[in-house]
């Protein structure tokens, strides 16, 4: 072989050696971001989610509150307040206790305290047989003038001339004082509801049922028992 030969089979070795080290490196692919691969710039536009603002609407927090109602009561001026014994004489000296002897005019008991027999009791409602009563030198003027004689063992005497009685309504939280049948004569308080007591010292009611009325504002707000040997 000539030596031109082998240079010439020589180069043909490094040019298939080249040519095959060059056909490696177009085989090999590299994906780059925003490029292909013959080198021209590819666009990608950024892919955006939006996420909606998860929003609830809540109604206003409201509580329902009724109408406050103001409590109904019906309040009585209490001007004639109950006292345990006998009352205060109202008029001058001499004249029967509370508020005496003068009979009202019509069927109407008016407002104070007044003495009396309760003759019927139906429905809440008081039958009171009218009287008059007095202690000390009134009452001994008092038994004189009625045709009876002055002295007398009781310091109490009880005029009853106006045959007329009068019908009144005891209130449901009048204060009553009843005198039990146990031997004490001094009155007891009891509720309104359970008068006349059945084991009371007194059969009420009755002509034998002696009691003062308290009356405020045409009504019974008191009624306590009065005590006779």
């Amino acid at each position: 072989m000539t030596l031109s030969s082998r240079v010439t089979r020589v180069l043909v070795l490094v040019l298939t050696l080249l040519a095959a080290a060059c056909g490696d490196d177009g085989g090999a692919t590299t994906t780059i971001p925003g490029t292909t691969t013959d080198g021209v710039a590819t666009t990608v536009a950024a892919t955006t989610t939006t996420t909606a603002a998860a929003t609830t609407t809540l109604p206003p927090a409201t509580t329902a509150v009724p109408p406050t109602t103001a409590a109904t009561t019906t309040t009585t001026n209490i001007f004639y307040a109950v006292t345990l014994g006998v009352p205060d004489v109202f008029g001058s000296a001499g004249d029967p206790h509370g508020s005496g002897c003068v009979v009202p005019p019509g069927d109407v008991l008016p407002d104070g305290v007044w003495f009396g027999s309760v003759e019927g009791y139906v429905g809440g409602v008081i039958e009171l047989d009218l009287a008059c009563y007095f202690t000390g030198a009134a009452a001994t003027a008092a038994r004189i003038a009625d045709g009876l004689p002055g002295e007398s063992d009781l310091d109490e005497h009880v005029r009853n001339m106006n045959p007329r009685t009068y019908s009144i309504r005891l209130a449901a939280n009048a204060e009553v004082y009843s005198i039990p049948g146990t031997g004490t004569f001094f009155p007891q308080l009891i509720p309104a509801g359970s008068w006349p007591d059945p084991f009371g010292y007194f059969e009420c009611p009755g002509e034998g049922c002696p009691v003062w009325l308290y009356v405020n504002d045409g009504i019974v707000t008191g009624l306590v028992e009065q005590f006779f040997e």
